[in-house]
């Protein structure tokens, strides 16, 4: 017995010894990364304005977690780890644990329709069901005007809620569009109540937050005191101001919850274990949905569901007044990260992606730079193929079939559209292809290649082989199996791909190795790079490759920096520099055309417009969105007459959409509402200024 409990001590006192000796190493390991990243969260905090920030993560064991700057600027209250912001939209994947074990208890059927459980929603043109309002596939609308539905400034309860969009109509019959929708989930909450037969707040308090002992997450609430609540902040002609105060009971199973980023993180961890949810209901949270048309959307239960890199990966982000959140997950790896901030609409992603380049050694986008529109498609193409085939086999560990018919079928898919004869004689016809190659629509046909290979790769190559992918990228993941499967003997015809690719796969990847090296992998470009160095240093690498990475994004994201600052010589420079090393580059063009812009020169600005549009008409970056998106940011670094430039010009290249047209308009009326307020100050009692006011708020 004696020996029994001597033995037992020991044991236990070796297996502490075993974790404490893992913990320092793995602390170890992370220490200068979190240095490294400290310091340019310290940097960007201050190019974003950004009074206040908490970011943190856990990978396997290892916790780590800090805040950054001011919970509140005017009495200097420190950000902590533990400070509580609102989540905004991180509180949708909540509202999809709680009606998923509704749906295990057998309280929620996901098929029924909603007045089972909502009886007082009116009924539409179109039955309107559970399931597909987690997707944003119900038919439900957004906001319509968030003047009025975003600013609400009292109590309501669940019923008044729904009331404000009850009596609408569907935006289309569900199923057949993708609309986020914020009135969805609060749909989707009184279903819970219904369901549940008790408050959302507390079916979630109950469910979900007490048995992850998430201590300091609540429904926010204006009037109670709730500990370390940061104040919220918002950028106003380019100086930071108070948010406006809004009470978001309103928008409660939307966006209603406030906490912490240590207690989302505890809620990422708890969905790696059974705690809260089993196993099948969380891969049926994490699967993105389907429309009628058989495209996916990347869109699950309350995540967005796409992979990265080939890796296993879902996220959420939130923003509304006061704050903008972000919660991450690589369920495969045990890692999460978090961060919230009390900024409204600045950039999180920027803060995100640098701390994942550090913990996984390996950039967040793999892009690369081919310098025409038709290997642009054959990139995106292997791309695909790579990062949704490797991502299914990260998840699920097996190929998505390994029927020879269905291979076959894929492969000749593929060869069809992958090659640069047909892309030359129908571009968009080809290119379409290509782009529905991952989804249901074309029988997954990219997938099934993708997820085939990393199998094949696998088996021949050891158990950890596939890890080396994600630092390589689609060129090496295709050129390794082309490799592979040419020594392998007696390997089937019915396989191969095109001799032709197969020559463009062979010459690509050696150049992709030579440039795609521990400096670029490693690359981190900031408004504090010494980017004409660097610049000079990437010219040489890239000289003579035909593919190379492609960071356009990052300089761009420079050049806007310095444009908003006002900084002419480092904008020029920035652009140009990044024009000479992506001559055809869409988004370089676009970049040294808003930079004119910023700075006065329309004529040039509308040169380099439309020389991008040459380029690539169909390209994201020359879209009307994103160019309008472009205008806004000026608009809201204060600088109005630079983005109702902007918007002219878009007019001009697409006088046929609506949308720059909205945005002019807006600018008038902010500048209406400035010239009424002014009229007001110097007579208070002049009622034409204050009807004109009142009308224009209603």
């Amino acid at each position: 017995m004696r020996n029994n409990k001597l033995k037992f001590w020991l044991t236990s006192f070796f297996l502490i010894l075993l974790i404490s000796a893992n913990f320092a190493q793995q602390k170890n390991l992370y220490s200068e990364k979190i240095k490294t990243f400290e310091k340019f969260v310290e940097q960007q905090m201050e190019i974003d304005k950004i009074p206040g920030l908490s970011i943190g993560f856990y990978k396997d064991d290892f916790f780590w977690a800090k805040g950054f700057g001011y919970a509140d600027l005017e009495n200097k209250t420190p950000v902590k780890e533990n400070s509580a912001y609102r989540l905004a939209s991180n509180t949708k994947s909540m509202v999809a644990v709680a009606i998923l074990q509704l749906m295990e208890k057998g309280k929620v059927d996901l098929d029924a329709e909603v007045q089972r459980y909502v009886p007082y929603f009116p009924r539409k043109k179109w039955p309107v069901t559970v399931r597909p309002l987690l997707g944003h596939l119900g038919g439900i609308s957004h906001y319509k005007n968030y003047d009025v539905e975003g600013k609400i400034r009292e109590y309501k309860d669940t019923r008044e809620s729904l009331e404000i969009f009850a009596d609408w109509e569907l935006i289309a019959e569900p199923w057949t569009k993708y609309q986020y929708s914020s009135y969805a989930y609060n749909l989707l909450g009184a279903v819970v109540e219904g369901a549940a037969k008790q408050p959302f707040g507390d079916y979630l308090k109950e469910n979900l937050w007490d048995p992850l002992e998430m201590k300091n997450t609540y429904m926010d609430d204006p009037h109670k005191l709730l500990p370390n609540r940061v104040r919220g902040y918002r950028l106003i002609d380019g100086e930071i101001k108070n948010s406006e105060y809004i009470d978001i009971s309103s928008r409660f199973a939307a966006g209603g919850t406030r906490s912490t980023i240590v207690d989302l993180l505890k809620y990422a961890k708890g969905l790696s274990t059974e705690k809260v949810l089993s196993k099948e209901s969380i891969d049926l949270m994490y699967r993105s949905m389907v429309l009628k048309d058989g495209y996916f959307t990347d869109y699950g239960m309350g995540w967005v569901v796409p992979p990265v890199n080939g890796r296993f990966h879902v996220y959420h982000t939130g923003g509304q007044p006061e704050t903008r959140t972000l919660l991450v997950r690589f369920p495969n790896e045990n890692f999460a990260l978090a961060l919230a901030y009390n900024l409204e609409g600045a950039n999180l992603h920027v803060y995100s992606h640098r701390l994942l380049q550090l913990i996984f050694d390996e950039p967040w986008n793999m892009n690369v730079y081919t310098g025409n529109k038709i290997d642009d498609a054959l990139i995106y193409g292997m791309w695909s193929v790579f990062n949704y085939g490797l991502g299914y086999f990260d998840r699920y560990e097996q190929a998505l079939t390994v029927d020879e018919k269905e291979l076959a079928g894929a492969i000749d898919y593929f060869n069809l559209c992958m090659n640069r004869d047909s892309l030359k004689s129908d571009h968009n016809k080809f290119v379409k292809k290509i782009k529905s190659g991952r989804h249901p629509a074309a029988n997954q046909a990219f997938v099934k290649i993708g997820s085939y290979m990393a199998k094949q790769l696998q088996e021949n190559n050891g158990a950890n082989s596939l890890k080396k992918y994600t630092k390589v990228g689609a060129i090496g993941f295709f050129d390794d199996y082309l490799k592979m499967y040419k020594k392998a003997p007696g390997h089937s015809v019915k396989f191969q791909f095109s001799e032709s690719f197969e020559k463009i796969v062979k010459k690509w990847n050696q150049d992709w190795t030579l440039v795609f090296n521990d400096y670029t992998r490693e690359l981190a470009l900031t408004p504090f790079s010494n980017v004409t160095t660097i610049a000079k240093k990437l010219k040489k690498l890239f000289a003579g490759a035909d593919v190379y990475p492609n960071f356009a994004e990052d300089f761009s994201r420079i050049t806007r920096n310095f444009y908003l600052q006002g900084d002419k010589k480092k904008t020029f420079e920035t652009a140009k520099l990044a024009l000479k090393l992506y001559p055809n580059s869409t988004l370089a063009n676009v970049m040294l055309a808003n930079s004119y812009i910023r700075f006065g020169e329309k004529d040039k600005a509308l040169q380099f417009y439309k020389k991008a549009i040459r380029i690539n008409p169909d390209d994201r970056y020359v879209s009307v969105s994103n160019l309008n998106y472009y205008a806004l940011n000026m608009k809201r670094a204060g600088l109005l007459d630079e983005a109702l430039e902007m918007l002219k010009i878009i007019v001009e290249l697409y006088p046929d959409e609506a949308l720059p047209y909205n945005s002019i308009a807006e600018i008038y009326l902010q500048r209406g509402k400035t010239y009424f307020k002014k009229a007001l100050k110097v007579d208070p009692t002049f009622e034409a200024a204050r009807k004109r006011l009142k009308k224009i708020r209603e």
